[in-house]
């Protein structure tokens, strides 16, 4: 039987400070939207005709249907780290009016946010984990390449299936000039809780 391999259409998109050579440590921003100065001035006008604050959201997605109703798609940031497994998803209808929201709002994460890890020690996690992947053991282009890291907030219960939030101070690791490979490395113990080579049959 021939296989075939499907690319994932999700894409890792982030804006974000630079912030040393290779490996890079990347900061993402809130305000560093990922939409355009149009969109980003219609998401706005919507949030404040219906009241809602978005001064910790990072928005990378406006969509407008036939009907005239809007979807709005944002990274929520506390403690200025992005949540990386809490994004959020806003529904207004046709007046501009707020419908409904897909996801939970976080106000608060006690999990601290100085890491024990440095860059250096989350390439080493990622390429170890990265040299596992029969589709990338042999990559020479992420292996030589320039590797980013970011600080983040990674929920080990929410994506294990549990209710209650569990959130730990984690490492993105990915190539700089491509979405994939993607690993999550916990920073207390250097463990890798999520890897993604964007592959799927």
């Amino acid at each position: 039987m021939k296989r075939i391999v499907i690319p994932l259409l999700l894409v890792l998109t982030v804006s974000c400070e630079m912030l040393s050579a290779c490996p890079k440590l990347v900061k993402g921003k809130p305000e560093g939207h990922l939409v355009d100065d149009s969109e980003l001035k219609t998401i706005k006008t919507l949030f404040r005709a219906s009241n809602l604050s978005y001064e910790n959201y990072q928005f990378y997605s406006l969509e407008c249907i036939l009907s005239g109703e809007f979807y709005v798609s944002c990274h929520q940031y506390v403690n200025d780290l992005k949540v990386w497994t809490d994004d959020l998803f806003f529904h207004f209808d046709k007046n501009g009016r707020f419908e409904s929201l897909s996801g939970d709002i976080v106000s608060a994460i006690d999990a601290g946010t100085s890491p024990s890890m440095d860059v250096t020690q989350a390439e080493s996690r990622f390429l170890g984990r990265m040299n596992e992947d029969s589709f990338f053991r042999n990559s020479k282009s992420v292996a030589n390449g320039c590797i980013t890291c970011e600080l983040v907030y990674y929920d080990i219960a929410g994506m294990s299936g549990g209710s209650t939030p569990d959130y730990v101070l984690a490492w993105l690791v990915k190539p700089e000039k491509s979405d994939y490979p993607v690993a999550v490395v916990k920073d207390s113990d250097q463990s890798v809780l999520y890897y993604n080579n964007g592959i799927i049959f």
